[in-house]
């Protein structure tokens, strides 16, 4: 075991177990405190984390969805720049990875709400994913970037067909 995958399950083994099939109350101390631990050890420590991601939700790697869920919350204030774009990177660079499509549409759904215009040009890309879940959530992220992203997508939908040009003609829509 890797210090990284250590450090991941030693995290995840703080939070609670699940009592009665469902998610416990957790101490916003806790969530503070590991949120922090991960922060600090940087973006190795993130893409740990992810690497704790099960392809199929069946609730199996609920902490691992909880605390990817609170970084996101946690960086989303404007005072968390730095933080908010190591993890906006991170999630970034593995949902354009090679992980199971599943887990790519998850971390895109997170950076959904952190991401930037920087981003456009390395999102236009997954419009055109054979797995539709995971091209419209590449949707969904341009969406939420805004106006940055309407050339890009204008631009993307010369030539498209089929599905990803429905794609692209929904996420234009949204964004006029």
């Amino acid at each position: 075991m890797t210090e990284i995958e250590t450090k991941t399950n030693a995290i995840l083994k703080r939070l609670p177990e699940l009592q009665e099939g469902k998610m416990p109350p957790v101490d916003a101390n806790l969530s503070t405190e590991l949120v922090q631990a991960i922060l600090k050890d940087g973006k190795n420590s993130i893409v740990g984390l992810i690497d704790a991601l099960r392809e199929l939700d069946n609730g199996s790697d609920w902490k691992t969805r909880f605390l990817l869920n609170t970084l996101v919350s946690a960086v989303g204030t404007p005072a968390q720049t730095a933080p908010r774009q190591m993890l906006a990177t991170a999630l970034l660079d593995e949902a354009l990875g090679t992980r199971p499509s599943a887990v790519r549409a998850f971390l895109l759904g997170r950076l959904r709400l952190i991401a930037d215009k920087e981003m456009v040009a390395k999102l236009i890309p997954l419009l055109a994913a054979d797995d539709p879940p995971l091209a419209d959530a590449a949707a969904a992220v341009l969406v939420s970037i805004g106006t940055p992203a309407k050339a890009p997508l204008a631009a993307a939908l010369m030539g498209a067909q089929g599905r990803r040009k429905e794609v692209i003609e929904n996420a234009l829509a949204q964004l006029t």
